[in-house]
């Protein structure tokens, strides 16, 4: 949302956002009570807004005011700039982990690659995660038979992986909190300034996160009452059969090598 956009019927008559994606706006609603807001707010990768912690007032010289000193304070205390420019256009990168990138090794009928790269040789990418022999560029997402089809695997920043990712960061943060897991244990840690979970770093690869998202929904809606202990004692256990299972980082499957 920019100037002139409506949220709950107020219409933001100004906005400023900085180089970490977070802004200051102004709004008014003539017809409410309190007609004039000031918000924080967050933007996320798609250019859209959530907004926060509203100062409402009825006059427009306090909001003004407020306005100006909520721009003054936050980059006092957190020494951004305002950003200048818009982010570039989200892209959507696909790995080439089977052969080098060439005619008819990748689809293109109707949503061609704006970017090709090829590795001198098949080398570990996404962190040690798995082994590619290059890569692609798309201006739009391809579709799941596309990615088998031509055995891509999908980078897990790409903006549709990172949402589900995001998702997914929510149960799990929940249940590592429920079952009391040390930090060293957790794929998550909560954050409170978007009083949400978030992942851990270094990165989480996407087939990880969802064999952790599917235990936790599972465990999350068990309705048979296990005590406590014998449920930890079974998270402990389940964990250690986990991770004997996943690769480790910077190894590779058997189809990988």
């Amino acid at each position: 949302m920019n100037e002139n956009d409506n949220v709950n019927g107020y219409e933001i008559k100004r906005s400023i956002i900085f180089d970490n994606d977070r802004g200051v706006a102004l709004a008014e609603n003539p017809r409410a009570v309190q007609p004039f807001v000031t918000w924080m707010f967050f933007e996320d990768e798609n250019g859209e807004r959530s907004y926060e912690w509203g100062h409402y007032t009825t006059n427009r010289q306090d909001a003004e005011s407020d306005y100006h000193t909520r721009i003054s304070e936050y980059i006092w205390d957190y020494g951004v700039s305002e950003r200048t420019t818009r982010p570039t256009p989200e892209t959507y990168k696909y790995y080439s982990t089977q052969r080098p990138v060439d005619i008819g090794t990748f689809p293109k009928f109707g949503n061609e690659p704006i970017r090709i790269e090829n590795f001198d040789e098949r080398i570990f990418v996404e962190g040690g995660a798995f082994r590619a022999w290059g890569y692609l560029e798309y201006a739009a997402p391809l579709t799941d038979k596309q990615i088998d089809d031509y055995e891509l695997r999908a980078a897990p920043n790409n903006p549709d992986i990172k949402a589900v990712m995001e998702k997914q960061a929510q149960t799990v943060g929940h249940w590592e909190e429920v079952k009391g897991l040390p930090d060293s244990e957790r794929f998550t840690w909560h954050k409170p300034s978007i009083h949400a979970f978030a992942l851990r770093e270094p990165v989480v690869t996407p087939e990880k996160l969802e064999h952790r998202y599917n235990y936790a929904k599972y465990d999350l809606t068990r309705t048979d009452k296990i005590p406590i202990a014998e449920q930890l004692k079974e998270g402990a256990d389940r964990a250690a059969i986990d991770n004997a299972a996943l690769p480790k980082l910077g190894k590779s499957t058997e189809k990988d090598r």
